[in-house]
């Protein structure tokens, strides 16, 4: 009998380790942290943005005292300050309130009112007087934004210039009077001579500056801004529902999101064309801080498959620092 309790006990010990060794459940891989941003806010220009990781700020001067805020790629050799005619291999921002008392990029470019693109903006813009710079292949490789009126403390010639970084950028000039190439010294577009711009875009770079472009935002000295949820609410449609035409919307905004008790709203295509423009009535009387229901019809036609139903709100007086907007993604059906 005691022979055979020490062999049960015996065999329970080894299962008992046998137990240990099995190995442990698969733990599963801890997540990759998003990408961190901070923000940015300049108390004397009166405009905020959030700057990704991988990029920098500058604050000073350029010649002739412009002063300038640059959002620039780290990775850039260069010192800053960065002006308007720099490499196009590198990628930031130039803010200038001032602005700089030169022209901007030269080579083939469109307004912005012409270019079948959009930006992420959170203020409107002078689209005549805003410029795309285009390279052969359709690619935006710079921007220049001017204001209708502008931001608080800036003046009229204050704008703000983007630069892509370029992959393999080459540029090439062809004579006005001949057609033929010349040398790029040579090349002299007042009096006619063809500039044309080779390259690729760098989509990592065009992102990033996008992003801290999608951030940017004016600020009015004498209030304090508020949510978009504490200024407007849709209802209909919902974020990334399935859209047809004719699109329907509906949903409540306070009253000083309206003027004259409408309120514009476009729809784009993920790339940025616009698709419709219109605008959304006020369903009762508009000239209070309550909330006020509102609605509205957009009839579109499209072969893509996303979009963004972008509202904005009325600004009869043009400055940034009162736009508001709000980005709705949808899908086409």
């Amino acid at each position: 009998m005691i022979f055979i309790l020490f062999a049960l006990l015996l065999f329970s010990c080894r299962n008992s380790g046998n137990k240990a060794e099995q190995p442990s459940e698969p733990i599963d891989p801890t997540p990759e942290p998003e990408e961190s941003t901070t923000e940015y806010t300049s108390q004397k220009w009166h405009f905020s943005a959030e700057i990704p990781e991988g990029f920098e700020v500058f604050e000073g001067q350029l010649p002739g005292e412009s002063p300038v805020i640059n959002f620039y790629d780290r990775e850039i050799e260069q010192e800053p300050p960065f002006a308007v005619h720099n490499d196009a291999s590198m990628a930031y921002i130039a803010v200038l309130p001032k602005g700089f008392g030169v022209d901007g990029p030269g080579g083939p470019r469109k307004t912005l009112q012409d270019w079948e693109g959009d930006l992420p903006l959170s203020f409107n813009v002078d689209r005549q007087n805003s410029f795309v710079y285009v390279m052969e292949n359709g690619q935006p490789w710079a921007i220049s934004l001017s204001f209708q009126s502008p931001p608080p403390g800036w003046d009229q010639y204050g704008g703000i210039y983007i630069f892509y970084e370029v992959n393999n950028f080459r540029a090439e000039c062809f004579s006005a009077n001949t057609g033929e190439e010349i040398p790029m010294e040579q090349c002299n577009p007042m009096e006619g001579d063809a500039m044309k711009f080779y390259g690729e875009v760098s989509e990592e770079k065009r992102e990033a500056l996008n992003g801290i472009l999608e951030s940017l935002y004016f600020t009015d000295p004498n209030r304090d801004r508020q949510e978009i949820s504490q200024l407007i609410k849709v209802e209909k449609p919902e974020k990334d529902s399935v859209v047809t035409s004719p699109l329907k919307i509906s949903g409540e905004a306070k009253g000083y999101w309206f003027f004259e008790g409408t309120a514009p709203v476009r729809l784009v295509t993920e790339s940025g064309k616009e698709l419709a423009e219109s605008y959304m009535e006020a369903q009762g009387e508009w000239m209070t801080e309550d909330w006020v229901p509102f609605s509205g019809q957009l009839e579109f036609d499209t072969k893509e498959k996303r979009g963004y139903l972008i509202f904005s709100r009325a600004n009869a007086s043009g400055k940034p620092e009162h736009d508001r907007m709000l980005r709705i993604p949808v899908i086409f059906n």
